[in-house]
């Protein structure tokens, strides 16, 4: 099972539980409820003056319904919390995502009704919505109504479908409720931290791909002695003046009475990181395309999962996170599930603005260049600056590949290895409209049916 596949079987086990959330009182007064006891009032003196014994009964009735069913509204939603949980807080592309809301009235007091209204942002589409209109809308609603009996807990479950790469937030809850009769109606808005969902890009199989490392794929052996690895035992020797002490293999001593050390492999590791360029366009007022974003994020997502399973330690430099997380724009080379994970997330969070240029970023953060390591830069624009510090690291003996992923012809830079993702990661269906918030269609390009331009010949295969 490949990393992608180890991180979909780990992830999708797991459960998110929230706190409970306290919903804070806010009755709100109805006019026609006001009018209600004013009139009932009206109704009480004309019977009292008229002499009308069961007008005034009746009206006083009446009036002390309808205080009740104030004081009533006043205490609906004390007491009341509400536990909500999501079935995965991370989602690829057309995934399903369940939100629970555990429901629970602490007091006697019944809640004849109540109305409960969670923002959901575009990009997540609510079961039974139409993508188009909450495109349009900017969002929705999920909207669930529903009574409680004095101590009673219920639960109620709604469906969402990650439609487009994306970090959404939610806690916008909004609560409604009143007296039996409706005069009264109390809103309150949950207390709470909001918290994200991150829908992460498509991953793609990247057959016949190859990374043109310095050194063999993955962890391999070094023909420069440089360290020992302690997970490569090679036998032992005979005892050196100089050998640490716990480099000493205290039973082969004890055996053969003389004293000997262990020996380990030298070995080093091979390490890929990606620039993955946000801005789509040479000027600012052209705005974004979407359909080179997500190509270009999917292209950084399959070659980082492709990386993993070769081996590789991967790093991530891209300049569309903002700059509340700030810190994800840089994610320094590792390995494993987690690290993958880790490098979708930033992924999800990247947004068509880049205020930093790659070359900036990558600077700034101290390891996220290893030595020797293959970078990988992916987008369809290409920075003065971030050329000229690509450059500057090949010639320190980093190889490097530009992995175009825009509308226009691959660029022309006879130093750097050119290779053309358009085939397979740039989808016409993400040009315009509602089309931005559909999973793309699966390709069935090969990478070797991709051209390959480098510095030595013009177009060979892939």
């Amino acid at each position: 099972m490949g990393m992608h596949g180890m991180w979909m079987t780990r992830g999708l086990e797991a459960r998110y539980r929230r706190p409970a959330l306290l919903a804070s009182r806010a009755t709100s007064l109805n006019p026609l409820g006001e009018l209600f006891v004013v009139l009932l009032i009206i109704v009480v003196i004309v019977g009292a003056v008229a002499h009308e014994p069961l007008i005034a009964a009746v009206g006083a009735l009446a009036f002390v319904i309808a205080i009740a069913s104030r004081i009533w509204a006043a205490l609906s939603l004390e007491e009341i919390t509400i536990d909500r949980t999501a079935s995965v807080d991370h989602a690829f592309q057309d995934d399903e995502i369940e939100i629970t809301f555990t429901i629970e009235n602490r007091k006697p007091l019944p809640v004849p009704w109540l109305e409960i209204n969670e923002y959901i942002p575009r990009g997540l589409l609510i079961e039974g919505q139409r993508a188009i209109e909450q495109a349009y809308l900017g969002g929705a609603e999920i909207q669930a109504s529903t009574s409680l009996g004095g101590y009673e807990r219920i639960k109620i479950k709604r469906k969402l479908t990650a439609l487009s790469r994306g970090t959404y937030r939610l806690g916008k809850t909004r609560l409604r409720s009143g007296d039996l009769f409706g005069l009264y109606p109390s809103d309150a808005m949950l207390d709470h931290t909001p918290w994200s969902i991150y829908v992460y890009p498509t991953i793609k199989a990247l057959p016949g791909f190859t990374l043109p490392a310095r050194r063999p794929i993955g962890d391999s052996m070094s023909r420069d002695r440089l360290w020992d690895d302690p997970s490569r035992p090679a036998g032992v020797r005979e005892y050196r003046p100089g050998d640490p002490i716990k480099r000493i293999d205290w039973k082969t001593t004890a055996r053969r009475g003389d004293m000997f050390v262990r020996q380990f492999d030298p070995s080093v590791s091979e390490h890929a990181v990606i620039f993955a360029e946000a801005i789509t366009t040479s000027v600012p007022w052209e705005g974004y395309r979407s359909d080179v974003l997500e190509g270009s994020m999917t292209a950084a997502a399959s070659l980082a999962n492709h990386a993993l399973n070769l081996g590789y330690n991967v790093g991530l430099v891209t300049n569309g996170v903002s700059s509340v997380s700030a810190s994800r724009s840089v994610v320094l080379p590792g390995t494993g599930p987690s690290q993958l994970t880790m490098l979708l997330e930033s992924l999800a969070m990247v947004h068509p603005i880049g205020v930093r240029t790659l070359d900036e970023l990558a600077r700034s953060r101290r390891g996220a260049i290893p030595p020797g390591a293959t970078l990988i830069h992916i987008g369809g624009i290409y920075h003065p600056t971030t050329m000229g510090y690509l450059l500057g690291l090949k010639r320190q003996g980093h190889p490097v590949i530009l992995f175009h992923t825009g509308r226009e012809d691959p660029p022309d830079y006879p130093d750097f290895e050119v290779r053309d993702g358009r085939a397979m990661f740039l989808d016409e269906s993400h040009v315009s409209g509602v089309k931005d918030f559909q999973r793309p269609p699966i390709a069935v390009s090969e990478w070797d049916d991709l051209p390959v331009v480098n510095s030595d010949s013009n177009q060979v295969g892939g």
